[in-house]
Formats: structure tokens, sequence, C-alpha cells
């Protein structure tokens, strides 16, 4: 049988892989992190480098920092604040706190309150994993330590992200068609990219494109269909020595949709005829500029286009 000994030395373990799963999951609290460090200074995510290299970039930081009263690895009370002022020494990077008027938590009704008599605390907190403060009125405010987020205080560039791939036949081949239908309502820009490969002459051949489509519409919250702007039609899109333009009036135009339907069009805007046409069925990636947002309510709405019948009869009278 185990012994008390052994007993407690369970529940220890225990306690220290709760802990562990605890900072593991608050490690990713903030976005765009770059470095923390848990209650006991340990690496939690991110690199200490990457930090060092944004603090040397000059770019804005963000800092979090948790207190835990009760050591049972929760957090009893967090700050964030903007790091103002910065200093990397010997691999370590520290940072004051501005001063603020010193507060008080109170404990069971949520309360946070200043003191009535007015005094500043201030302090330097770093990756090594301790914040040591100071009261202005000579008061002590022993070090501690504390579990820290040092985060980049700038969004990210927004980049061109995939997120719905569909099949000849409108099957899903990648990603999510609810994905897209969100970032369209929620007028997010979009692109499109297909092509093929294929053997010509014993030589294989491959074209890739991607657009911009001019227009976009959500059928029966199904399909999306989109209209690509007009252009000169080009000789060849595979043959480089062809890429010359051909007749100046004519345009090509392309109307593509997650069902797998590409109709392209060759007209002479010139003589209004219709040079060509080529009905065909196309592999489709759906490119968002930015993530999609969670959720977007429906644009279709009812009656929400209806005919204005008085325009109507002002502008086209019987």
């Amino acid at each position: 049988m185990p012994t008390k000994a052994m007993r407690l030395v369970s529940i220890a373990a225990l306690a220290a892989i709760s802990i562990n799963a605890a900072n593991a999951q608050e490690a990713q609290r903030c976005p765009q992190q770059l470095y923390a460090t848990g209650f006991g200074g340990e690496p939690l995510g991110g690199s200490k480098q990457a930090l060092i290299d944004a603090v040397q970039r000059g770019e804005p930081i963000r800092i979090g920092w948790d207190i835990d009263f009760d050591d049972d690895g929760a957090a009893d009370l967090s700050h964030w604040t903007d790091a103002s002022y910065l200093s990397i020494w010997e691999g370590e990077v520290f940072t004051q706190v501005d001063a603020i008027h010193r507060q008080r938590p109170v404990r069971g009704e949520g309360d946070m309150r200043l003191l009535d008599d007015y005094s500043e605390w201030r302090a330097s907190l770093g990756t090594t994993g301790e914040i040591q403060g100071a009261f202005s009125n000579g008061d002590k405010s022993p070090a501690m330590s504390v579990r820290i987020f040092w985060c980049a205080a700038t969004p990210p560039e927004p980049v061109w992200t995939a997120v719905f791939k569909n099949g000849l036949n409108g099957e899903t081949l990648e990603g999510s068609k609810e994905d897209l239908f969100a970032a369209i309502r929620a007028g997010q820009p979009i692109q499109i990219g297909w092509g093929l490969e294929r053997q010509i002459d014993g030589e294989r051949r491959s074209v890739e494109h991607v657009a911009s489509p001019v227009f976009l519409g959500i059928a029966d919250g199904e399909h999306v269909t989109a209209q690509l702007s007009e252009h000169i039609a080009p000789r060849s899109y595979w043959d480089v020595d062809q890429a010359l333009f051909d007749d100046a009036a004519v345009m090509w135009r392309g109307l593509m949709t997650t069902g797998g339907t590409f109709d392209a069009v060759w007209a002479n805007r010139a003589t209004g005829e219709v040079v060509r046409r080529s009905p065909q069925r196309a592999v489709m990636t759906w490119y968002v500029r930015s993530p999609a947002p969670v959720s977007t309510p429906s644009l279709a709405v009812p009656n929400g286009v209806i005919s204005d019948q008085r325009r109507a009869a002002e502008r086209f009278p019987q």
C-alpha cells in the first residue's frame, strides 16, 4: 500500500501538473505574444530573442502580469499596460510601469478602489519573472514572482488566406464555405485563384491565375457567384512568346461560382458581338484578405429589394 509520504508526493505531482497545464493554457492569452514566463519564471511560450528583436526594432510592446496570492497556479489579479521604458541587460528585458494612483482590490466585492491618501506606485518587471514596486510615500512594496506576458502592441499586416477551395462539381476540397460567406457579408476583399496543367505536344504546360472579382453574390445561402473585370484578351495564356494583346476591341470577362462553373466570354466592344464563349468547370481557391469574422448576419432580408414603381413610371412613362 502507498505510504503517507508517497501519497503526499503524488498529490504534489498532480498539483504541479495542474499548475503547468494552467500555465500552458494561459500562455497564449495575448494573440501577438512575443514571450511569456510562468509564476516560477519558467518560459511558457514565444521566444526571449523575439522580444529582444522587437524592442531593438523600436516596436511598441504591451505587457500583462498575473498575481497568484494563494499559490494555486491561477491568477487572482491581472494587470495590463503599455511598456513605456524598456531596457535590455545581459540577455534580459526590463520595463518600468508608469506611475499610477495607488489602488486596493476589495475581496468578495469585485471592486478596485483608489486610496484616499494620494500616493503613487511605480514598478519594474523583467523577463526574469519578477516585479519590484515602490510607493512614493515610502511604504514598502515587496518583490514578487508573477506570470508575465510580453505582446506586440500593433496588429500584424493582414495577409491573403485561402478559406475555401471548391472542386469541379462544387464539392468542398478544403476550408469552409461558411467562412467565405462571412467574409463577403462583412465586406472583406476577396480573390479567386485557379489554373490547370496539361501535356501539350509531349510537354508539360501549366498556367495559374489570381483575380479580384468586381461583383460578388451569395445565391440562396449556398453558392458564391463572382464576376471578374474585363480585360483585353491576350493571344495566348500559355506561351510567353505570345503574351501579346490580341484585337484591342475584344474584351474577356469571366463569371465564376463555388459550384465549379466558369463562364468566359470574349466580346467585341466596338460591334457588341460576342466573338467567343467558353463554358467551363474549374477548381477554384477563394482567398480572404484577413481572417473571416466569427459570425455575420445574412444580407438577404424579406423584401430587401423592391421595385420603385413611382420612379419607374417617371422614367418610363406609358
